[in-house]
């Protein structure tokens, strides 16, 4: 099953809200447009198929420059959608505890299992 994963910064969705109509409208084209691909044809070396193509090696190209260089490098450098934040910066880091040996939590599976989701994807 294909998966939508979004920012969590209040910056990019400030209220839940939204989050809820974002995931309520992807599943929408999930199940509307599943069949889909049993309808079109795409002409191989075509736009879509070069674009694509692009696409995949921009992403494997940034994803090991990443690995290169560090998750938190990255993100400080602003590699991600041209938001940086310093190591120490960010909003609520405040509140960002360690998990204690034991932790669960339960909010995650329970979400997954609403939204018709599997844990393993």
């Amino acid at each position: 099953m294909k998966q939508l994963w979004m920012p969590t910064e209040a910056i990019h969705t400030p209220l839940v809200a939204d989050r809820f109509l974002a995931i309520k409208s992807a599943r929408y084209i999930f199940n509307n447009a599943r069949h889909l691909g049993e309808e079109i044809y795409f002409r191989p070396g075509g736009r879509i198929q070069e674009r694509a193509r692009r696409v995949l090696r921009e992403a494997v190209d940034l994803l090991r420059r990443v690995e290169r260089e560090g998750l938190m490098e990255a993100i400080s450098r602003g590699m991600f959608a041209s938001i940086s934040r310093s190591p120490e910066g960010g909003r609520g880091r405040d509140g960002v505890l360690e998990k204690e040996d034991g932790y669960c939590n339960p909010f995650p599976d329970l979400m997954r299992k609403g939204a018709g989701v599997h844990a393993d994807g």
